[in-house]
């Protein structure tokens, strides 16, 4: 079978996004881990944990809850 055109250019979009992601993660993991505020966050939201893809906003409000708690 061939790849369609527009489902190969859905799995190169994918790929790309997933790299940006996991970029903006880690130095996100990076500055946590920098000021001590990781010890207060699950790990599922930040340092490639789930849910930063499965819910990625609830994921975002934690983080900056515990920042401003911080």
């Amino acid at each position: 079978m061939e790849i369609p055109k527009k489902i190969n250019e859905l799995i190169e979009q994918r790929a790309r996004l997933a790299w940006r992601l996991n970029s903006a993660d880690y130095k996100l993991t990076e500055w946590l881990s920098k000021h001590g505020i990781d010890q207060e966050i699950e790990d599922y939201d930040y340092c490639g944990g789930c849910k930063m893809y499965v819910n990625p906003d609830s994921s975002a409000q934690r983080i900056r809850e515990a920042i401003l708690r911080h």
